[in-house]
């Protein structure tokens, strides 16, 4: 009778593949990951049948954290824009908080070894943010253009930010309030 598996062996492995994805890309190898997770590669496959299981179960486990993230309840008795910049907050807070996850999120989305289900599954897992976004931008950016700025600028400059407050921690609260003032007069219709 097989041994049940063990959340603790499976996160240490995520863990592990997190940090050498982030360093080296999806090329790190798996013998690397299994022994900085403190198990054998044989043991690596126990729970990732391949490498591009492992790959894409870490894709969506960084997706699901930092959807879960944005999507903590904020005060809706507030206008928009403090709506969205609380939003803005949180997404620069995982940042700046998981910034190994958010190295290997940006390795794996230019990654084809993340499969298009996953992608998908991701997708439709971040509708409800997306949504919330979108109701923050609804009738302050021209409705056309709501999808390219949630799509590319929000985030593209939120990293620009979290990287900005990487190098200069003192400034954080000026970095943070900068770059959500570009992104909103940005956005203004």
């Amino acid at each position: 009778m097989a041994r049940p598996l063990s959340e603790e062996k499976r996160q240490a492995l995520l863990d592990a593949a997190a940090d050498f994805v982030a360093a080296l890309g999806t090329g790190a190898s798996t013998a690397k990951i299994a022994k900085a997770a403190g198990v054998s590669e044989g043991t690596l496959f126990t729970y990732f049948p391949t490498k591009d299981d492992l790959l894409n179960q870490l894709f969506v486990e960084i997706e699901t954290d930092l959807t879960e993230t944005m999507l903590a309840p904020y005060p809706t008795d507030t206008s928009a824009k403090d709506r969205l910049f609380a939003v803005w907050n949180r997404l620069i807070d995982w940042g700046l908080k998981q910034a190994t996850a958010r190295k290997a999120l940006r390795q794996l989305k230019v990654s084809d070894r993340v499969t298009a289900e996953s992608r998908s599954q991701c997708h439709a897992m971040q509708l409800s943010a997306r949504a919330m976004v979108e109701e923050c931008l609804a009738g302050h950016a021209s409705p056309d253009r709501i999808a390219f700025y949630i799509d590319t600028i929000l985030f593209d400059l939120a990293d620009t930010s979290i990287n900005a407050i990487t190098a200069k921690p003192e400034e954080s609260d000026a970095i943070r309030q900068a770059g959500f003032d570009l992104f909103w007069n940005g956005s203004a219709a």
